[in-house]
C-alpha cells in the first residue's frame, strides 16, 4: 500500500471538512415568506387565545418585545402579561405587510389593526409593528424581537 504524505493527508482533511460542511448546509431548512407569514398568523392566532405553551413555544427564549408605549418586555413577563393581564385581543389584522428574509432571519414588517378590550372596556388599535424571526438551532422559527411604535395622526 502506498504511503501518504502529510501535505497529502491536510489536503485530503480539508476536502472532507469541506464535503461535510456542504452536506450539513444543504439539511438545514431556508426560510421562505410563507413560512413566516405562517409563523405570524400563528402567533397572532396564540395572542388571540391567550395560548401561554404557544407563545412560548413560538417566541425565544432570549425575546425583546416592545410596545408603542416604550414598555419593554422579557419572553416571561410578554406571556404573562397576554396570558394574565387586563388587555386582551380579540381580532387582530395586519395590512401594508412587508418580509425580508436574510440567511436565518426574517424581519416582518406591517400596520396592526386590533378589536380588542382593557380592564373589559373595548378598544381599538392602529400601530405600526416591526418582528424580526429567526429560525433557531432545531430550524424552528421563533420571533426574536418585536417593536411596536406610534402611528401618526
Amino acid at each position: 500500500m502506498e504511503k501518504i504524505g502529510i501535505s497529502k493527508q491536510i489536503i485530503l482533511f480539508i476536502g472532507v471538512c469541506v464535503i461535510t460542511s456542504c452536506a450539513s448546509s444543504a439539511d438545514q431548512k431556508q426560510l421562505d415568506k410563507e413560512m413566516v407569514l405562517q409563523t405570524l398568523k400563528r402567533f397572532d392566532d396564540a395572542v388571540i387565545a391567550r395560548d401561554e405553551a404557544a407563545l412560548n413555544a413560538i417566541t425565544a427564549t432570549n425575546l425583546s418585545y416592545g410596545h408603542s408605549s416604550g414598555k419593554i418586555q422579557d419572553q416571561a413577563e410578554f406571556v404573562d402579561d397576554v396570558v394574565n393581564g387586563s388587555f386582551q385581543f380579540i381580532s387582530i389584522t395586519n395590512d401594508d405587510q412587508s418580509v425580508n428574509i436574510s440567511e436565518n432571519v426574517a424581519i416582518v414588517r406591517h400596520i396592526l389593526s386590533a378589536d380588542a378590550t382593557n380592564a373589559g372596556q373595548p378598544a381599538k388599535v392602529h400601530i405600526g409593528i416591526i418582528m424580526v424571526f429567526q429560525l433557531d438551532e432545531n430550524d424552528k422559527m421563533v420571533l426574536l424581537a418585536r417593536q411596536a411604535y406610534r402611528l401618526p395622526n
